[in-house]
């Protein structure tokens, strides 16, 4: 077997490690594209064991492509200030850890590919390429693979000259054929104007090569036939600027690229705060000052076959981690380490493997606790196949989300070794972290015990009468109908799509002659605002702007949700516990938190979700929860007294900044003063307002600044809170969650601005949602502590839903409220209102 030459483009995954990643910084030093980068390089080394590798950079100088053509990448944005000085830093890590770090001024790190690659074909090796540039994948061939990153850092492709052809519909080379045809945006080659990716896909598909379609172009027919004829040298040159150099003058000593001297680098990790990437170089290289945690996992036996006198053996020592991949299950207790192969793959309500002798060697697991990482999936696996449920002590992803809500993958394989061990190694290290950080309440109390609720409510579903859909779907097509021959007859141009957006700028913008706003790569712009701008100048745009709401409802809504409904008539989202940086549960596949409330149409949807015969939903929400928050924060007398009082605060607000008595607050100032009260704790502007409201700029500004006349200790309190976030570089909630604010040290002023708002509304809006959960995991816990058959089924935002036997209907009512307003004392009380109803439309 060929000894493998890893080659990485690093000016690819630097930019890609950059944009997944929050900022982070180490003592005034930005690292986010460090860890990124190093987490996608250090994962490829495990997985394949190169014998070489070398990292690939761009020099700052122009190449032979900008000599040639001056427009080559003309367009592109400079390169963030946030990341400038972390190519820098890279490069003094990689060549710590005795890996090649290689430049060539005149070139991109593409021709160093090609070039190395073409190399290691002479010498015998093979050739592994790693980046996120589709341009190498014109370098696949037997002896060169090539693994083009994907999602976030975490995922990649492989790609054969097989999977080039099945992914893009081309071989690879023909890959500067199609660059030569149709251009690259990125890169702003030109190619053949009007020449996407599809026809030039088809071309290449019936001609073979550019040559010969050029000399076929006499045979297209029309207009495309005329484009190619017009531009053939164009579209020649445009191949040349893709094709990537295999010749370029680079000597590269093979030895002073082997793998064997990671460990050197450490020094180097330490002294950029990498510790985490450190701490698991420390245990590959088998350091002997390694971290606790790092020994423990270096002190492993080999992996053994799973069986069940096994995994009964290991559930003696303790309490075992388990961790249950795509393809294999492993578990690891103390030194101890199994693994079997399940026989397919794992994924949420897979109801394919009934049964699977792995998962069955494992119940002496199940029948007992276990430590994992995203148990929540588990159990999913685990009861769709009528397997026990074990309890769950620890799991490492949400103790992950704790310590940093705002990573871009949870996925274990971002914090080391997808496997048990990894798990086992990883709690390690997360529990003196979580009481470090001061996070042990958020993770302990709120997270670990939401698992287990967020599992029933997710078996358990919404049900759905799928007539009430179809009703409402007839309904949007009779009135999509309507709107589409009265915006026709309006236009007065005959039938066009009124979703494209490029066809409705055409006639607006250029048949009708409307004012045209903002202008887009594409056209014109013809979103909401633009419209609403627009709909004094001509009949048609408020219709246009119906029929796009109706359109919008039909297909995202109605067709989406009759198309989630299960066989038991319910439909079963995916709540994410960890997909925001405020703690808030999101909702998906589909998304229950987003149906449409602002529209009557939009407010049917909820008649189609209802309670099963015999039960009805009961349904509570917290009133103004923010507000209250905000008030117990800040402890302005004025806004702690409106509550205190059970006073309308929007018309206590409305008053207070006029200077008149509640009582003669009208509806619309109460509105105004509705939008500054909830704005606030977004962190309006008076730019936010005045759009919000209708009013002027400088009336928006006059009104923020009598309400913090009005209200000086909420000033205080935000002002405050930035300051904080400026000291300590964080923003936590009322429990403690953390929130880091990274943005505050940008040299970027837009940057800067963002984490302002976000040391302003993180302890309100991650209190608010710290407060909701507790109070899901109450209610759940006293349901069953209970006996009762009632079963919570959604949540949205500050609102819960239950599903209820009719004759538990009146005390689960009066249990959800207690619950709810007694979660937490705050300065001024929690109210929930409680309804009942046969649909969810009724309980509003």
């Amino acid at each position: 077997m060929r000894d493998t030459f890893l080659i990485v483009d690093g000016n690819s995954l630097m930019h890609r490690a950059f944009h997944a990643l929050p900022l982070m910084d180490y003592n005034g030093m930005y690292t986010n594209a460090l860890h990124g980068f190093l987490n996608m390089l250090l994962r490829c080394m495990r997985e394949r064991s190169p014998r070489w590798c070398a990292v690939a950079f761009d020099e700052h100088a122009p190449t032979f492509r900008h000599t040639e053509y001056t427009e080559y990448k003309a367009g592109r944005s400079p390169t963030p200030q946030e990341l400038r000085p972390q190519f820098d830093s890279i490069r003094e890590i990689l060549s710590a850890m005795g890996l090649g770090v290689l430049s060539l001024t005149g070139y991109e790190a593409d021709d160093i590919l090609g070039t190395l690659s073409m190399q290691c074909r002479q010498k015998g090796a093979q050739a592994l390429l790693l980046t996120g540039d589709r341009d190498a994948l014109q370098l696949v061939d037997d002896e060169t693979m090539l693994l083009l990153t994907r999602k976030g850092i975490s995922e990649v492709e492989e790609c054969t000259p097989a999977r080039v052809r099945e992914l893009f519909g081309v071989t690879p080379g023909q890959i500067t054929d199609l660059k030569g045809l149709m251009g690259d945006s990125s890169d702003n080659i030109p190619g053949i104007p009007g020449v996407g990716e599809k026809t030039a896909v088809r071309l290449l598909q019936e001609y073979g090569t550019l040559e010969n379609v050029l000399e076929h172009a006499d045979e297209i027919k029309g207009r495309l036939g005329e484009r190619v004829r017009e531009n053939t040298d164009q579209a020649r040159f445009s191949k040349h600027l893709a094709t990537i150099r295999r010749d370029i003058p680079l000597t590269v000593r093979f030895d002073d690229c082997e793998t064997h001297r990671l460990g050197e680098g450490l020094p180097a990790l330490r002294k950029y705060g990498l510790n985490t990437v450190a701490a698991r170089l420390a245990q590959e290289a088998g350091e002997e000052n390694a971290p606790q945690e790092t020994v423990q996992e270096a002190s492993f036996g080999e992996w053994e076959t799973l069986t069940r006198p096994a995994a009964e053996a290991l559930c003696a020592g303790g309490t075992p981690a388990v961790y249950l991949g795509e393809e294999e299950i492993s578990l690891c207790c103390g030194q101890q380490r199994l693994r079997g192969q399940l026989g397919g793959q794992i994924g949420l309500f897979d109801m394919s493997l009934q049964e699977d002798s792995a998962l069955e060697d494992c119940i002496p697991v199940w029948n007992g606790d276990v430590i994992t990482h995203d148990g929540k999936r588990m159990l999913h696996t685990l009861a769709d196949r009528a397997l026990p449920l074990p309890g769950i002590v620890y799991d490492t992803m949400l103790a992950a989300y704790a310590l940093n809500p705002q990573e871009k993958s949870y996925h274990l394989s971002a914090f080391g070794p997808a496997d048990a061990s990894g798990v086992w190694t990883l709690r390690a290290g997360q529990q003196a972290l979580m009481r470090e950080a001061g996070v042990e309440r958020v993770y302990r109390e709120i997270e670990l015990p939401l698992l287990q609720v967020l599992f029933d409510m997710e078996r358990t579903g919404f049900c759905v009468d799928t007539q009430v859909l179809r009703d409402i779907g007839q309904r949007l097509t009779a009135r999509e109908n309507e709107l589409r021959e009265q915006v026709y007859s309006l236009c007065g141009v005959g039938e066009f799509n009124i979703n494209s957006p490029k066809q409705l700028g055409e006639v607006l913008f250029g048949k009708l002659g409307l004012k045209t706003g903002r202008k887009t790569r594409s056209g014109y712009s013809t979103d909401a605002d633009t419209l609403e701008a627009l709909r004094e100048d001509h009949p048609a745009i408020g219709p246009i702007l119906e029929y796009r709401q109706v359109s919008k409802l039909h297909g995202t809504y109605i067709d989406a949700l009759i198309r989630k409904v299960g066989e038991d008539g319910r439909i079963h989202t995916f709540f994410d516990q960890t997909g925001t940086a405020t703690g808030r549960i999101s909702s998906a596949e589909p998304n229950l938190q987003n149906i449409p409330v602002r529209t009557d149409m939009g407010r049917e949807i909820r008649r189609a979700f209802v309670a099963p015969p015999g039960h009805v939903l009961v349904d509570a929400d917290y009133s103004q929860i923010e507000l209250r928050i905000l008030a117990h924060f800040s402890g302005d007398a004025a806004m702690v007294d409106a509550f205190r009082r059970g006073q309308d605060v929007h018309a206590r607000t409305a008053a207070e900044v006029a200077g008149i008595p509640i009582d003669q607050v009208t509806p619309a100032m109460r509105s105004r003063a509705k939008a500054v009260n909830f704005g606030l704790v977004y962190g309006i502007s008076d730019f936010g307002l005045a759009r919000n409201t209708g009013m002027s700029r400088r009336e928006a500004a006059a009104f923020i600044e009598r309400y913090f006349a009005a209200y000086p200790g909420v000033q205080g309190f935000m002002r405050r809170t930035v300051a904080e976030g400026y000291d300590t570089g964080e923003a936590r909630t009322l429990f403690g969650r953390v929130r880091k604010l990274p943005e505050l040290k940008s040299p970027n002023a837009n940057i800067r601005s963002f984490g302002e708002r976000a040391a302003m509304n993180t302890p309100v809006q991650g209190t608010a949602a710290d407060i909701i959960k507790m109070a899901m995991v109450r209610v759940h816990r006293a349901l069953r502590e209970g006996g009762y058959q009632s079963r919570l089924i959604l949540q949205v935002h500050d609102e819960l839903i239950l599903e209820c036997p009719r004759e538990e209907a009146e005390n689960v009512a009066v249990l959800l409220r207690e619950c709810m307003e007694n979660v937490i004392s705050l300065t001024v009380p929690l109210v929930a209102q409680v309804r009942t109803g046969q649909s969810w439309y009724e309980t509003k």
